[in-house]
């Protein structure tokens, strides 16, 4: 941490964007995703091994965004504004059990993480980001994490290639989370704070580089019931403690909501987010 190194480090692995030679066998045993936060291992968690990664070349600072976004389209033009060339982009997935029941309405009753011949609304929403964003990231390389499944539950994240290797853009996104999800078991509880810190180490290791963290959930951090009225629960406090942490970062935090919500806790949670170095995380 704290290295003036880049981003994309040269410990980490690139691969080819062809998504046919990365098919996943469907008798192939599982194995439990690969932690941030763990010492490399050999990089056989989904049964993958990639090549040598080029370093990403350091790029100049750039400004902050500003904040208050209803769509993806108004980021897209905030980071215009700001002239960010490269915005270095990492993508945080919500993998927790509540996804089996947030597409009640609309999903048709069906688990927001299903995989069928119908984009299901995470599917949706990394393309959408990938359209209006992708030409922002460039060398198209994506850190891409998932959180709150039966392994990190609300402690960790886990990378969506072994060893930490980033996706090779928006449609290799894709391609890793359609092998990957079905091997999960859901859980949680939802925090946001492992995806966040996670963030935040990338960002140091890049020397001070300004990065988007562009997280996908369902639905807002874990409130259990006895969470006295007006308390905070330890999944809110860890959050808001993080999301603190992160504004003194060149980071900014975007949550994009999918299903059926509810909505207006989430929006509450952002507007009540105290003592911060600038507003930045927001919800859309």
């Amino acid at each position: 941490m704290g290295s003036s190194s880049s981003k994309r480090s040269s410990g980490r692995n690139n691969r080819s964007s062809s998504s046919s030679t990365f098919v996943q066998n469907p008798q192939q045993k599982y194995y439990a995703p690969q932690h941030s936060s763990a010492a490399p291992v050999s990089s056989n968690s989904y049964g993958f091994q990639a090549p040598s990664q080029p370093q990403k070349k350091q790029g100049k600072k750039y400004s902050l965004i500003g904040d208050d976004y209803r769509s993806i389209d108004e980021v897209t033009a905030a980071l215009s504004q700001a002239g960010l060339e490269s915005s270095n982009l990492i993508v945080g997935i919500d993998v927790t059990k509540s996804n089996e029941w947030t597409g009640e309405r609309s999903f048709n009753r069906k688990c927001l993480h299903d995989i069928g011949a119908i984009l299901n609304p995470y599917e949706q929403a990394i393309s959408i980001i990938g359209k209006t964003l992708s030409s922002f990231d460039e060398d198209n390389l994506i850190p891409c994490y998932g959180f709150g499944d039966a392994t990190t539950h609300d402690q960790d994240v886990f990378s969506f290639y072994p060893d930490d290797t980033f996706c090779n853009g928006f449609e290799d996104v894709l391609t890793r989370y359609r092998e990957i999800v079905p091997q999960l078991r859901l859980a949680g509880p939802t925090s946001f704070a492992p995806i966040i810190e996670r963030a935040m180490t990338i960002v140091e290791e890049s020397g001070g580089q300004y990065h988007v963290l562009l997280i996908i959930a369902d639905g807002q951090v874990t409130r259990s019931v006895d969470t006295q009225h007006g308390g905070l629960s330890s999944q809110e406090r860890k959050t808001i403690d993080a999301i603190v942490r992160a504004s003194r970062y060149p980071l900014s935090i975007v949550l994009v909501g999918v299903g059926d919500g509810p909505w207006d806790t989430m929006r509450q949670f952002d507007d009540n987010i105290p003592a911060r170095a600038f507003d930045n995380f927001q919800f859309v």
